[in-house]
């Protein structure tokens, strides 16, 4: 899962993500700008600005095309 992770460096991507205690999923799209396996967090770059999500959070990538 390590290599894959790193693969999508500079790819743009639909990621979802459920935090411990949350009800409901939440969808981030953007491009992946950095992956930190040590701490555990994943860079991405969105439309509104920059996202560091836990690594431990993310149900589903997926990859996309640029919109």
């Amino acid at each position: 899962m390590e290599k894959s992770l790193e693969r999508l460096i500079g790819t743009h991507v639909k990621i979802v993500t459920k935090e411990p205690g949350d009800k409901r999923t939440r969808i981030v799209t953007g491009k992946v700008t950095d992956v930190d396996l040590g701490r555990g967090f994943l860079m991405v770059e969105t439309c509104d600005g920059e996202a560091c999500l836990s690594i431990q959070a993310v149900v589903a990538i997926k990859p996309r095309d640029k919109k």
